[in-house]
């Protein structure tokens, strides 16, 4: 029985030898080549298999092939015909588990989201997905965790192709100013969106009637530059608007009583197509007439 059972097991000592010529942990993180669009990235193993369910399901084939038939593929670049810009940015999150897109360039964003579907990076999709919903429902927190928000999002706006088409990414990932520029004439008026929200359902329904809406940054009026320049101090600060309401009637018709009754007319009139509430519109009601009767 001994004489019989040595060659097996020196012949299951060669083959141990043979597999762990190279240990695992250095299987796992030797580099590897992407060719991505014709630019080359030195990646190791572990960052690519991490993140992406693309590049685990490739490599578990590559380290399945190697065992069998030695280590002619590891030269061998893996070929992806992405943009190498957008699989840098890729490449950035599954190394340091932080997303980033690029504001300025939404194209490049919109590229990027749309590579990291095809590649399986699921943390980076998930992230932002809630980031998304977090800035569309204006909260300063998420209400759960980022899994569930994600998926509040997928409830809400399809598949992250549909979500790019209707213009909801990449815009409403990035957090939206407060700030909207109201362009009239050849003046520029700077309101605050929160306010106008708050005070007007004109505004309201501007600013809120699709999630990106929010995210405008002009808005361009044909109504008259002084008429517009009272109306939205009306909204922010109605003493203010008192003060600018007086400096003009005297500036530019001193007591012309048919101008100001004019002039009144026509605040009043944008002030009723806001849509103020109730309360607030008959304040700066009152306020106007103790003006037009100063």
């Amino acid at each position: 029985m001994a004489e019989e059972s040595a060659p097996k097991r020196r012949r299951t000592s060669s083959e141990e030898n043979s597999v762990t010529d190279r240990p695992c942990h250095d299987i796992a993180t030797e580099p590897v080549n992407v060719d991505v669009g014709g630019v080359l990235f030195r990646v190791s193993k572990t960052t690519l298999t991490h993140s992406s369910s693309y590049f685990e399901s490739m490599m578990s084939e590559r380290w399945h092939f190697d065992e069998k038939e030695g280590n002619e593929r590891d030269s061998e670049a893996i070929f992806v015909d992405q943009d190498p810009k957008a699989f840098e940015l890729i490449l950035n999150y599954m190394r340091s588990g932080m997303v980033y897109l690029p504001r300025e360039d939404r194209y490049l964003c919109k590229k990027t989201l749309m590579l990291a579907e095809y590649l399986g990076i699921h943390g980076f999709l998930v992230t932002v997905k809630a980031i998304t919903m977090k800035h569309i429902s204006r909260r300063e927190d998420f209400l759960s965790d980022e899994a569930s928000e994600a998926a509040q999002f997928d409830v809400r706006f399809g598949s992250l192709r549909m979500a790019v088409d209707k213009g909801i990414l990449p815009i409403c990932y990035f957090p939206p100013s407060d700030e909207l520029r109201i362009k009239v004439s050849d003046k520029i008026f700077h309101a605050s969106k929160k306010v106008l929200i708050e005070k007007s359902g004109y505004f309201g329904r501007l600013l809120t009637s699709n999630p990106e809406d929010y995210w405008k940054q002009d808005y361009i009026s044909g109504e008259n530059p002084d008429v517009m320049e009272v109306a939205l101090q009306m909204l922010s600060s109605p003493n203010s608007a008192f003060t600018t309401m007086t400096e003009k009637f005297h500036r530019v018709s001193g007591q012309n009583v048919k101008f100001r009754h004019f002039y009144v007319q026509a605040i009043l009139t944008w002030l009723d197509k806001l849509q103020l509430p109730v309360d607030f519109r008959d304040n700066c009601v009152q306020t106007i007439t103790h003006t037009f009767n100063a």
